[in-house]
């Protein structure tokens, strides 16, 4: 059991970390107190949870935060995501995944405020690379097929076949193919994106896939309280009765 003092000291460390290449001083705060509770929680708490690591929940919060739509919180956790190692072309995977998954406006205005974060330091500039990357083909046959069972599909695919099967082609056929991300990053984004805007239905099934690729029950929960941090603990009460659903299904 960790005590206040560690959980202070822990707090500390890693906020000077994250905050090494802060561009400007941080600002003093007009609530000390408020500040302190929510850094003990944060720094010292939930970001040094077992079950995901730094780069993961760098993952969920620059979703969290692209989806909160606050310039200041999205510039933060990408200078963060950037600090512990995510690459220009990762941070920038990230929005394009979350495109299909939030909309084009909130995935271009994250994506702006990104490019700036990343032009602050050579270091980072030098890491926005294009990807290289043949498209896949127009219509991915096993795209298709995978996502016909997901019953969230079941009614776009009888009422709109065709927009549904270029949507579902471009997104699974295509995104989840790019290298910029690993699988398992684009599985934390997806949950992140559909817990944060509270697409239940979707987010069982997406658990249910999360699952079927290898994810545990710790790394489901810690994607979800990681993100809901950033965007409202209610929204993780939520997912985890949606999680606790699909878990006791299949006696995990």
């Amino acid at each position: 059991m960790r005590t206040v003092e560690d959980i202070t000291r822990k707090s500390v460390q890693l906020r000077k970390f994250f905050d090494q290449y802060l561009p400007y001083p941080r600002p003093t705060p007009i609530l000390a107190d408020f500040v302190k509770v929510q850094h003990e929680l944060m720094w010292g708490g939930i970001w040094l949870m077992e079950g995901l690591d730094l780069r993961l929940r760098c993952v969920a919060t620059i979703t969290a935060q692209c989806i909160n739509g606050y310039d200041f919180g999205v510039e933060h956790q990408v200078r963060t995501g950037l600090t512990v190692g995510l690459t220009a072309k990762e941070i920038k995977g990230i929005f394009i995944q979350l495109l299909f998954l939030v909309g084009k406006p909130a995935a271009l205005f994250g994506l702006r405020i990104a490019q700036d974060v990343i032009n602050e330091r050579e270091e980072w500039s030098q890491t926005d690379v294009v990807l290289d990357t043949d498209r896949a083909d127009p219509i991915n046959e096993k795209a298709g097929r995978d996502i016909e069972d997901q019953s969230y599909n079941i009614v776009t695919h009888k009422l709109m076949p065709h927009i549904a099967r270029l949507v579902d082609s471009c997104y699974f056929g295509e995104v989840w193919a790019r290298e910029d991300l690993k699988a398992k990053e684009r599985m934390v984004c997806s949950l992140a994106a559909l817990m944060c805007r509270g697409h239940l239905n979707h987010l069982k099934n997406q658990v249910g896939l999360a699952l079927d690729m290898g994810m545990n029950k710790r790394e489901i929960c810690e994607v979800f309280s990681q993100a809901g941090w950033y965007r409202g603990w209610p929204y993780v009460e939520d997912a985890l009765t949606q999680a606790q659903e699909l878990f006791q299904q299949r006696n995990l």
